[in-house]
């Protein structure tokens, strides 16, 4: 018997007040799971498109979305309190605001139900403790559609104002209202950062006022707190697109002279000036930048080698190279390998471990030897060997585990390149009787 498909007939032949008469009977029976109840109903109510059918829908997501809501606001409401909470419950709120959501997306909110929901989640909202009001505010933008409900929101966010709640003002005057003289004057009231001045400039510049916009972003950089970086771009690109070579240099020697976004600006200086075929100013663009620490010297190095004339390269090789020793070890390497200095290379793998300097990043420095252990291969196990020893003594599984990654790449070593079995086996028995006392250690190194 397909009782499924009786139940649904049976809820096909109701009118709307008996549908709410069931609906309201099956959760005063079991006030535990309401929102389980009005989700199965959801999915029975399967009726041909008519009024009877929109109004019925709207009915229960608006009844869902505040069931919802409970469970979301009531963890909500905890972490406002202690000003967070246990990643499970954390992860539990998530469950149920991605509910909110995709039941938002469907589109059968009424006005009213989205009233009440605002009213109800901003009395957690502006407690701003929980750590949620980031996802609240994403919600409330996904549930505002018309102009009423825009302004409404706002009126919201204006009852306890903040520098972040104006910028979501300003979001919605601009964005989704077109408001743009009420825009212009909260945004021209609210300038202290670099990325403030930087929107109002390019607000003016979407509205075909780039005198103005200009005048905004070099205000920006004088009176401006914070970072820079989206102004001195703004005007870097406007006076290279215009071809105003002097103010272009101007901007990159203002960013350079207040140490700000140097090697950036700099970077952009030798872009343009490639793309401009101008050879040598490009070229001093990039020597300076590298000048500047970049994290990857070594990409600097091949970058600046690409670029050069083989005669230009040959004079200025030589003092990069040396440069890297000091600044970027493991650019220094790359670079050493490069030009077949492999003694050198395995030389400095195996001080690492007595450089405290150096040992700091030797994980890193493990590529090297992965390289070497062909050319190098006694030299490379003692490399691995002593990486695996260090993890050993006050180690833990963790540190186990890494030790025993290193003594693998040993024992391949000794049994693949140097065929030399016997030896790894007496090697890895006397670690073993060393650290007898050590079940845990033994234990991960068990299938070596």
């Amino acid at each position: 018997m397909n009782y499924e498909h009786d139940i649904q007939k049976m809820t096909e032949s109701l009118n709307n007040k008996q549908r709410c008469d069931l609906i309201e009977y099956l959760i005063s029976n079991n006030p535990e799971v309401p929102y389980l109840i009005l989700e199965w109903y959801k999915e029975m109510l399967e009726l041909p498109e008519n009024s009877l059918q929109k109004e019925t829908s709207e009915q229960l997501d608006d009844a869902l979305l505040m069931e919802y809501w409970e469970y979301a606001g009531y963890i909500i409401s905890e972490f406002n309190e202690y000003g967070g909470g246990p990643e499970e419950k954390e992860e539990t709120a998530y469950y149920w605001l991605d509910k909110l959501s995709e039941l938002i997306e469907e589109g059968n909110i009424s006005h009213e139900a989205k009233i009440t929901f605002i009213d109800s989640a901003f009395i957690e909202y502006d407690k701003y403790n929980s750590g949620f009001e980031d996802s609240l505010a994403e919600i409330f933008f996904e549930l505002c559609q018309t102009e009423e409900e825009w302004r409404y929101l706002i009126a919201k966010l204006e009852n306890h104002p903040s520098d972040w709640k104006n910028n979501l003002i300003m979001e919605i005057l601009r964005y989704h209202l077109n408001d743009n003289d009420a825009y212009l004057e909260l945004r021209s009231k609210n300038l202290e950062y670099g990325i403030d001045y930087c929107q109002l400039a390019y607000f003016y510049f979407e509205h075909d006022n780039t005198k103005r916009a200009v005048e905004t972003a070099e205000e920006g950089l004088l009176k401006g707190k914070g970072r820079l970086t989206v102004l001195f771009e703004f005007l870097f690109d406007y006076f290279a697109r215009i071809g105003d070579i002097a103010n272009v240099e101007r901007i990159v020697h203002t960013a350079m002279e207040r140490r700000e976004d140097e090697k950036e600006m700099l970077n952009k200086l030798f872009e343009y000036y490639r793309s401009q075929g101008n050879y040598g100013k490009a070229k001093n663009a990039l020597l300076r930048s590298f000048v500047y620490d970049a994290g990857n010297e070594y990409k600097e190095y091949r970058k600046i080698k690409s670029y050069l004339k083989s005669e230009d390269w040959s004079k200025i090789e030589p003092s990069i190279f040396e440069s890297l020793r000091d600044r970027n070890i493991i650019a220094y390497l790359h670079v050493c390998m490069d030009r077949g200095m492999k003694t050198q290379v395995m030389d400095m793998l195996i001080s690492t471990l007595e450089n405290p300097r150096l040992r700091l990043r030797s994980d890193e420095l493990d590529e090297f030897a992965d390289q070497l252990k062909d050319d190098f291969p006694k030299r490379a196990i003692e490399y691995y060997w002593q990486k695996a020893y260090c993890n050993i003594p006050g180690g833990n599984r963790k540190t186990y585990r890494v030790a025993n990654t290193y003594l693998d790449k040993a024992r391949e070593i000794y049994i693949d390149i140097l065929e030399e079995k016997p030896a790894w086996n007496e090697r890895l028995n006397a670690l073993k009787l060393e650290f007898k006392n050590r079940p845990a250690f033994l234990e991960e190194i068990s299938k070596l």
